[in-house]
Parts: C-alpha cells; structure tokens; sequence
C-alpha cells in the first residue's frame, strides 16, 4: 500500500492526465450521439374461463406458456403493418421493427412491448399501436370458432408513456465510468513505466543498482543555476546541508586515511559532478581547510567560465612544461579556496592526463593543499577519468535523480574498478523534496524565526553545521521504493 501511494504521489499527473483524457472522450462520445427514447407497455396474458380453482391453476400454467409464444409475434409483419395503419405512424415495417423488442418473465404472465426512437412521441405511439394490434390479433388467434369464447387474450394493463429523459446515452453516468476507466488506465500506465524505467530516482534505487554507499543527497537549489557555489557563511539551504553532509561523511569513509585527493566523476554529461566539485571544495574550505579545485575535464571544461576566471592558463599549461604547477592556479570566490583551471583544450587529454608530469602535478598539489578535488570528465565517454584515478586517493561518482539510468551507473562503476580506482561512494543530484531521505531545518529560518521573536538581530554562525551531528533536521524517511 505504501509502495502504491508513493507511486501515485510520484506520478499523479499520469493518472489525473489519464483521467481526465478518457473522461473528456466519453462526454464528447456521448454528446454526439441521437438520444433515444424509449416507451413501453405492458399486457397481461388471461387462459380459460372457467371458474373453479383447478380451471383457474391450469389457466395460469397456459398463460405462461403462452406469454413467450406472444413475445415471438411483437415483431411480425401482420403486427406492425396492423399497428402502423390503425396508429397512422409513417414508417416502414422494417424500421419500425427494428425499433420494437419484447420481453417476458417465464414465472409471470405479464408481456412488455418496447419502442424505442429519437421521438419519443412516436416512441410511444409505437408501443400503444402494437399494444392495440396484439390484443386483436390474439383474440382472433384463440377463438376456435366464432360462437366459441376466446381460449386466451392479451389486456392493455399499462399503456406506454411519453417519456422525459432519454434512454441513451446516459450521459452522466458513462462520463463517470469513463473518468474511473481512465484513472486506472493512468494507473496501469504509471506502474508500467516504473517497471520498465531505469532511471534512478532515490539513494535506495542507487543502491540497489551498485551496492554502494551513497554519502549524500542534494536537493535541487534553482539559485545554483546563477551562482554556481553556495555561500555557506549566510544561513543554511537545503543544498548546503546536503554538501555540508557529503564532506563530513568522506571523512568516515576511511577513518584512519580520510581521502585528501577526491576525483568527482559521473557516468554521463549534465548529472552536476562539475556543480557538486565546486561545492565539496567550498565546503571543506568553510571548514578552514586549504583546498584546491582542479578542473581536469580538458574536453568539455567549464569552471573557468562558471566562476569568472582567466581561462587561457591553467592544467594544460603546466602539462605541457611551461612553468611549476603552482604558477597557473588563480585564488577562488571562497577564502581557502584556490582553483586551477583546464587552460587551452590540447588535441591530445587522455595523453597528457596519463603523463608522469601529470601524475607529479597532482602530488605537488597534495602536499601544498589540505584537500585537492578533481573534476575529470564522465566516465562513460572517454577514459579521462579512469586514467586519473590512479593519482587520487579515491573517486565520487555523482548521478542525478530522474536522468541517471541504472545501467550507465553499473558500467560506469565497472570500469573504474577494472581501471583499479577506489570508489568512494555516490552523491545523488538534484534530489525533488518527496524523493529526499532528510529533511532540514534551514539555519536561516532559525535565525529569521529568533530576530522575529527577540527583536534583535543574530549573526550566522559559520560553523553551526559544520558536520552531520550538527545539522538540526526533523525524521528521516523511510526510503521509497519503486
């Protein structure tokens, strides 16, 4: 039940599209039909005439046998030409049959003659003239002679009235029925596209897929898309916590040898690894670490552009011998935040990036800085960053929520471990709110909420959420399934 609603909850626009497609479709079906109208009446069947209870009991037995021989002749040519010529209806016999049906209970010796037409003044008309004609034509039928008595006869107990509403199309109800029927076929659409959709939506779907730890999950932040790092000295976003959380728990994915060079990857191109690099490294420089950031993507590099630096010197030029590696990196937007660029794109990255040269760059920046991030290009592409991974002490895999397809991760992964890289878990992207496992309190609407109540105001504290055991947050979820 659980699993049903939270998947209503994730595809309700299907269902309520669904719904609403089918529902429209049989209000126009119904629109656009005639109305019919239909009338009966009702005759009942009288056998014998004799007055004594065993007459009358064997009257009655022949009065039900008759009554199905009677439905049999509603629709006979002598019934309706007599009914068309004494009623005065112009119609043929074949329409008029056509709109004639009778019906009969076999415990019973009642018999009900229907007509049915977009008139429903002729509709009744109809009905009353066959009505009429079989009462005559069945006197006729049962007399033996003509000084005999009838042995049966037909009585006119409930002659047929124009009716008000039409018989079909009930408009209301099929316009229901078609709103139900298109709500469970949006259902059924929905869990077939959960069965069949690969994509990754939430860290135990991650999980599934590679079995491995998914360190944190980062809503979506629209601010990012104008400001590519988060400010952490002002307040607390979800986003930020969500960065806050990746840093503190990389520092217990190996307890006694934290990772201090991260390569940041991801299977495919527009997952956010680039996005998630930036803001690992601004994180761990609010922390008072020295960190540098490396764009290493040589084929598709964007930091450069993304922060406002000078993007003609940077890896490029230090690989291809012009200078120490200290000499192109360029001071980030963060304090204790330090940045080295891709430079000029060569026509040679994998090349340059599987040099020794390359391979002594990344140590000489390890032992200057606290921390060095590394931002490689998608792994499933090229090779960039299976070459890479060789001078870091582990990868992060980012995977966005929505995009990201099970399959991609899985091979993925297996080529960094044929590569021999140590992975270091997974950062889910781009996280909607009723697909995250936590929820935050923002620090900045702790803050707004206390000048609001005191009246003064209260400076941010830079390291209020500094690690995970710090950052205030109400329940976890219980982690939906697909």
């Amino acid at each position: 039940m659980d699993h049903l609603r939270f998947l209503v909850r994730r595809n309700w626009w299907i269902v309520a599209l669904s719904g609403a497609v089918i529902g429209c479709l049989g209000l126009g079906y119904c629109l656009l039909q005639t109305p019919l109208y239909v009338s009966s009446a009702k005759l009942y069947v009288t056998s014998g005439t004799e007055a004594d209870a065993q007459s009358a009991y064997q009257g009655s037995l022949a009065s039900q046998q008759r009554v199905a021989s009677y439905a049999e002749l509603v629709d006979s040519d002598v019934i309706i030409r007599e009914a068309l010529d004494d009623s005065g209806l112009q119609m043929s016999v074949d329409d008029a049959r056509e709109s004639l049906s009778a019906t009969s209970n076999p415990d019973t010796v009642l018999l009900s003659i229907s007509a049915e037409n977009s008139d429903p003044a002729l509709a009744t008309q109809l009905a009353n003239g066959v009505a009429e004609a079989m009462t005559s034509y069945v006197t006729t039928l049962e007399q033996p002679n003509e000084a005999s008595q009838p042995l049966a006869k037909l009585t006119v107990v409930s002659p047929a009235v124009q009716p008000d509403e039409p018989f079909s199309p009930r408009t209301a109800r099929n316009t229901v029925l078609a709103v139900l029927v298109g709500l469970v076929l949006g259902l059924l659409i929905a869990v077939l596209r959960e069965r069949f959709d690969t994509r990754l939506r939430n860290g135990d779907e991650v999980q599934r897929s590679v079995s491995s730890a998914v360190l944190a999950e980062v809503p979506s932040e629209n601010n990012l898309d104008g400001n590519p790092v988060i400010d952490f000295s002002v307040g607390s976003s979800r986003a930020a916590e969500g960065y806050r959380r990746l840093r503190t728990n990389l520092a217990f994915v190996r307890v006694d040898e934290p990772p201090r060079c991260i390569l940041v990857t991801s299977p495919g191109p527009g997952e956010g690894k680039t996005t998630t690099s930036m803001n690992l490294a601004a994180a761990l420089a609010e922390d008072g670490n020295r960190v540098v950031l490396v764009d290493a993507d040589l084929r598709r590099p964007s930091i450069a552009r993304r922060l406002g630096l000078t993007g003609a010197v940077g890896l490029t030029s230090f690989l291809r011998g012009d200078g120490v590696i200290s000499d192109f990196v360029q001071a980030g937007p963060v304090h204790g935040l330090d940045v080295l660029v891709a430079g000029a794109l060569p026509p040679n990255p994998a090349e340059l990036l599987g040099s020794q040269r390359a391979k002594d760059g990344i140590e000489a920046l390890q032992s200057s800085y606290d921390f060095v991030i590394v931002d490689t290009p998608p792994v499933l592409p090229v090779a960039d960053a299976a070459i890479l991974s060789q001078y870091t002490d582990g990868a992060l895999v980012v995977v966005r929520a929505g995009r990201t397809r099970s399959q991609d991760l899985t091979t993925a992964f297996s080529s960094l471990r044929t590569a021999q890289a140590s992975i270091l878990g997974i950062v889910l992207n781009d996280v909607s709110a009723h697909d995250s496992r936590y929820v935050y309190y923002s620090y900045e609407q702790q803050v707004v909420g206390r000048e609001r109540a005191t009246g003064k105001h209260v400076a941010p504290a830079r390291d209020q959420a500094s690690v995970e055991g710090d950052v205030p947050r109400v329940g976890t979820a219980t982690g939906s399934t697909t």
